[in-house]
């Protein structure tokens, strides 16, 4: 993806992080998608491209624009998700461009089908959700920008406190972390996990503390934006019950331990 303005900390890494994940998911994918290739065009839905369908572009340059302003550009291994219902959305091509095209429905039971595709689903998802703030960031004056949602933690920095409010999710995209209760290390936090879920999600504070054992990156979600990815994309619940299911085999396996 590239931005059209100039684009808030962390963007660059995230549109790197984000072809990767694609690039992961779709290797993985039982899905032979049609290829499309469009021409030069104002308009891409009038050569066969769909709001129901979700395109990777192979490709060239596809470029969205909505109420006749130019917003970002998809480029080669980028994810372009559906966009129904809205035709103030376009899409706009300055020389060719080919995408492979994944009808909506066999793409998402192709990818709850697998623990392993609905984790990189839900890692997509949240990171587009970074790149997409940090977009809209570059379009608001300075006095007006929100806290960022993307952020570095060198080993033994605090991710999230015991205690303190549950304003975000967190998505640990490289690192490691441990998960710490009145001090004592119950658990580990690995690449692709997804932490802070619970408090936010039971409207309480912070049950542990969760600290960087290596150098972590991490995307920041903020509780409206992580509710409403709830609501629309359930392979972003199965990945949580899978991380929540691991989590508590884990204690259950220490509490084995302790009383053995």
């Amino acid at each position: 993806m590239i931005s059209v303005a100039e684009a808030s900390g962390g963007f660059s890494a995230l549109t790197r992080l984000y072809k990767r994940l694609v690039d992961e998911l779709i290797g993985q994918l039982p899905l032979q998608p049609q290829i499309l290739p469009l021409p030069p065009t104002d308009d891409a839905l009038k050569y066969g491209m769909r709001r129901d369908t979700t395109y990777v572009v192979k490709g060239g340059m596809l470029g969205m624009r909505c109420q006749d302003r130019k917003l970002f550009t998809w480029d080669e291994g980028d994810l372009i998700l559906p966009d129904t219902g809205n035709d103030e959305i376009t899409f706009y091509a300055e020389s060719s461009v080919l995408l492979a095209a994944y009808p909506n429905v066999a793409l998402v039971d192709a990818i709850l089908a697998d623990e392993q595709r609905a984790q990189l689903w839900t890692r997509i998802l949240t990171t587009q959700q970074g790149m997409l703030t940090r977009l809209l960031a570059a379009y608001i004056p300075e006095e007006h920008h929100a806290a960022p949602g993307f952020a570095y933690f060198e080993p033994g920095d605090t991710i999230i406190r015991q205690g303190e409010p549950a304003d975000y999710v967190f998505s640990l995209f490289e690192g490691n972390a441990e998960v710490l209760v009145d001090s004592v290390v119950v658990g580990h936090v690995s690449e692709g996990e997804v932490v802070g879920a619970i408090a936010l999600l039971t409207h309480s504070p912070r049950s542990a503390t969760v600290r960087a054992k290596t150098r972590c990156s991490v995307v920041k979600v903020p509780k409206h934006q992580f509710k409403n990815l709830i609501r629309t994309n359930p392979g972003m619940i199965h990945s949580l019950l899978t991380d929540m299911a691991r989590q508590v085999t884990s204690l259950n396996g220490q509490v084995v331990e302790l009383s053995a």
